[in-house]
């Protein structure tokens, strides 16, 4: 993992659906619920929006465990996370 000495890596956050991103460095640390959160913020300048209501894909797959940090899940400096709406193409897991 590409790091430096304080133990901060770059991390590209995208949402591709509306052509939005915001680039900061963030702890190894920082979970992916944390940067999902921190990007929504950024990239559509409100705090109004659910974080629940979007989920997050590295290297194309959906991040299963949004509490793991950056350092578990793998990241490496420069990386994207790509943070999307849930719809009508992607559901929500079923919590019956």
């Amino acid at each position: 993992m590409s790091e430096d000495a304080a133990g901060t890596i770059t991390v590209r956050l995208v949402m591709p659906d509306r052509w939005l991103e915001h680039v900061v460095e963030l702890p190894t640390q920082t979970t992916v619920e944390d940067a999902k959160r921190m990007g929504l913020r950024a990239m559509l300048l409100r705090d109004t929006d659910e974080p629940a209501d979007y989920y997050v894909e590295y290297a194309e797959r959906k991040v299963a465990d949004e509490a793991a940090s950056l350092g578990t899940i793998g990241f490496r400096s420069r990386d994207i996370l790509s943070i999307r709406a849930y719809d009508l193409g992607h559901y929500r897991a079923f919590e019956g």
